[in-house]
């Protein structure tokens, strides 16, 4: 049986934030579209929250396939000052239906750095504490709370249409995206 681990992991972005968006940060949204596929592919699965600059991501899996991922981490060039907060052996995966889950935890999330006597969103000031508050907040939050970049053109969509319908069209964004995603890997544009 293949030994199972978690890391926690933070580091600042290098990427320049895009301007005048709603939702996720597009450029965030393409490496959650391809972490997603890449960790499908590998058995991996964890969740990721993005504020103020700063990645603050959970990763579970097999030992070997979390080695190669953290370091091609290492050498990602999105990433600045990559540090490891955690490593540990854990006997079952906490995200089992998320190859990447991504929760836009704002509100809560601030209410508990406020409470904690944070400013701001800085995971390299955290404490054992802070880190874990963190870190449960985004296992225990619901999937309305998760947010998936396939919907992002259905967040204006009325409430007041069947719920069968509505799925139908997220499921038909969602391949399109995926197609879109898929062409341009092929042709190199990601």
């Amino acid at each position: 049986m293949e030994k199972l681990v978690q890391i926690i992991y933070v580091s600042r972005s290098s990427l320049n934030a895009t301007t005048n968006f709603t939702g996720i940060e597009p450029k965030i949204a393409r490496i959650l579209a391809k972490s997603r596929i890449n960790n499908r592919k590998n058995g991996l699965v964890g969740v990721l929250y993005f504020g103020d600059g700063c990645f603050f991501q959970c990763l579970e899996g097999s030992e070997v396939e979390i080695d190669k991922l953290y370091d091609k981490l290492l050498q990602d060039p999105r990433h600045n000052s990559l540090k490891l907060i955690s490593r540990k052996q854990i006997t079952h995966l906490s995200f089992t239906n998320w190859a990447m889950k991504y929760v836009p935890l704002e509100n809560k999330l601030n209410a508990e750095l406020k409470a904690a006597g944070y400013n701001r969103f800085d995971p390299y000031e955290f404490d054992a504490v802070m880190t874990a508050k963190v870190l449960k907040l985004l296992q225990s939050s619901s999937n309305e709370d998760s947010e998936d970049i396939s919907m992002q053109s259905t967040k204006t969509a009325s409430n007041a249409k069947p719920k069968n319908y509505l799925s139908i069209f997220v499921l038909f964004v969602s391949i399109l995206f995926i197609a879109i995603l898929t062409f341009s890997f092929s042709r190199g544009n990601l």
